[in-house]
């Protein structure tokens, strides 16, 4: 597995300056691991669903993000990796499921507390009032709800709180994927 800190900027570097031109294996293991992440991205098996399309929970963005990185750690990356050695898509891979271990003790922790929690259900006359409030059926009323009391539930354990600032985590994550789409679409002109 990559350790250098620099790895992912001399990968970058190299995809840019086109000294590293992605294969055919390697655009396929980079097209793999994104449809993988669409893939467990779309389902929301435990979550309640947000009022638009994009609301999530940050709990649910926890679970979603272990149970990918668990399947690219178990699945995908031993599935090439005697097919593509040296390859720097496979770094790619390794440096994401690395970078996202210090969100991933935060996943385990928030996770046992929402499996854990009772949260409030939405009283008759409260739904009676959000389908009149926005002019929805009463089912998509309660739907809401549930969100809402399980967004209160995530203030009140203020899971940020808890542990150093997790944006640094994420933003990793965000380049080494970027660079990651790079490499699998040629689009390296950045």
């Amino acid at each position: 597995m990559t350790t250098r800190p620099d790895r992912l900027s001399e990968i970058a570097r190299s995809l840019n300056r086109r000294e590293w031109l992605p294969t055919v294996e390697e655009v396929e293991l980079g097209s793999a691991f994104f449809q993988q992440a669409k893939a467990m991205e779309e389902q929301h098996p435990d979550f309640p669903p947000g009022p638009e399309r994009g609301d999530r929970l940050h709990v649910e963005n926890l679970t979603v993000l272990a149970r990918f990185v668990e399947n690219a750690h178990d699945e995908l990356v031993p599935q090439r990796r005697d097919r593509l050695p040296a390859s720097p898509m496979i770094e790619l891979v390794e440096l994401y499921i690395s970078g996202a271990q210090p969100l991933l003790l935060h996943a385990k922790r928030m996770r046992a507390a929402w499996h854990s929690a009772t949260l409030p259900e939405p009283a008759t006359h409260e739904i009676a009032r959000e389908a009149w409030r926005l002019s929805v059926t009463q089912q998509q009323a309660e739907a809401n709800l549930r969100y809402w009391n399980a967004v209160g539930w995530e203030e009140e354990h203020d899971p940020y709180a808890r542990w150093d600032n997790p944006h640094p985590a994420w933003a990793r994550l965000a380049t080494i994927g970027s660079t990651m789409m790079a490499a699998v679409t040629g689009d390296v002109d950045y």
